[in-house]
């Protein structure tokens, strides 16, 4: 079990703009990296074919794209993360069945102050796992409470506008659709033997 994780603001201000761009509806992805550090995240699409709003659903080829773009980068594969856009930042039963080992939610209740944990799943019961958010230097720790108190203000860590984030992350989305980028190339489909399923977060 991993002690602690960390995620570059970067990766984390990703994550939150996905989610807020995508309310009502839950939105997701995969993370990986090295020793707890969280280095590449691969947002995906919600799966889920009438009820988005409730529920996040993925493929058994989202996974298995997902654990063959973090080898390709030799890193390790920790899990999904998804967003709860009315709920807490807790996993649900339906998230604990998907025998993911680690959990990371994102609670959108309050948009002004989202709140992103971690979760260890032993025997069923989450864990949770300390988690913070470090500069992209890697070097301090930020305070996610101070930062969203002083987003009005200049500071190197100013929060970029929604229009700005939803753009950014549109453009990262259609590059790797046209692999424009190689920082998220997009693999060919693998043919496997079994059959194809959703799984439900």
């Amino acid at each position: 079990m991993i002690e602690k994780f960390r995620i570059t603001l970067k990766h984390y201000r990703t994550i939150v703009q996905q989610g807020i761009v995508n309310l009502p509806q839950e939105s997701g992805g995969f993370l990986g990296g090295k020793d707890g550090l969280i280095t590449a995240i691969q947002p995906i699409f919600n799966q889920h074919l009438y009820s988005k709003v409730a529920t996040f659903a993925f493929t058994s080829d989202d996974i298995i794209r997902a654990h063959d773009f973090f080898k390709k980068n030799n890193l390790d594969y920790y899990g999904l993360y998804h967003t709860h856009p009315n709920g807490v930042a807790y996993p649900s039963q339906a998230d604990i069945d998907t025998g993911h080992r680690y959990h990371f939610i994102l609670s959108l209740r309050d948009k002004e102050s989202p709140v992103f944990a971690a979760y260890y799943i032993q025997d069923k019961v989450p864990l949770q796992v300390p988690f913070e958010v470090i500069p992209d230097d890697g070097f301090e720790k930020v305070d996610l409470h101070a930062l969203t108190k002083e987003k009005s203000k200049i500071n190197p860590y100013q929060v970029k506008t929604t229009e700005e984030e939803a753009a950014h992350l549109h453009k990262l989305i259609e590059n790797i659709k046209s692999e424009k980028t190689n920082d998220y190339p997009k693999l060919p489909p693998r043919h496997i033997d079994r059959s194809d399923f959703s799984t439900l977060a």
